[in-house]
């Protein structure tokens, strides 16, 4: 909070989330509405032996699993986005994606840059609403973040 005890929280409007396309090329991806995050859930490794002091389990940490999440979009047919997103699907190869968080203005303030693999994309069409699209992704590897470079 504030000095004046206002929240300083803000609200996500001028985020971006670009895809590359099959070159490389980072792209950005028209109508997102929610963002995916990777979880980075570090595995517990048992490393419980017959000596185990006092007879308990004991573990490590192990490998380190970025997890699952979905991209949530208005669903745009046949929109270079939603053929992006078709590209994606159809090769099944990992793609570099970057994520510019705004501070709800024109601002960008973090910049997060990894790669993933898009899984599935199921669409909803129902009658007197807008059409979407669920992207569901597996980050793989290692993130960055940081604050944008000027201008970005």
């Amino acid at each position: 909070m504030d000095a004046n005890g206002n929240s300083e929280a803000t609200i996500s409007w001028g985020s971006e989330f670009w895809l590359a396309d099959k070159d490389g090329t980072l792209v950005e991806l028209d109508e997102v509405t929610e963002m995916p995050s990777e979880q980075d859930e570090g595995d517990d490794v048992d490393v419980t032996h017959f000596k185990s002091p006092g007879r308990r389990k004991e573990y490590k940490a192990g490998l380190i699993e970025p997890g699952t999440s979905t991209l949530s979009m208005n669903w745009l047919p046949g929109s270079p986005t939603h053929l992006l997103i078709m590209d994606a699907h159809a090769s099944g190869e990992p793609r570099a994606y970057r994520e510019i968080i705004s501070d709800g203005t024109e601002n960008k303030v973090w910049q997060v840059d990894g790669f993933l693999i898009v899984k599935s994309k199921p669409r909803t069409v129902t009658i007197g609403d807008k059409k979407t699209m669920q992207v569901n992704v597996r980050f793989t590897g290692a993130i960055t973040e940081k604050a944008p470079a000027a201008g970005a």
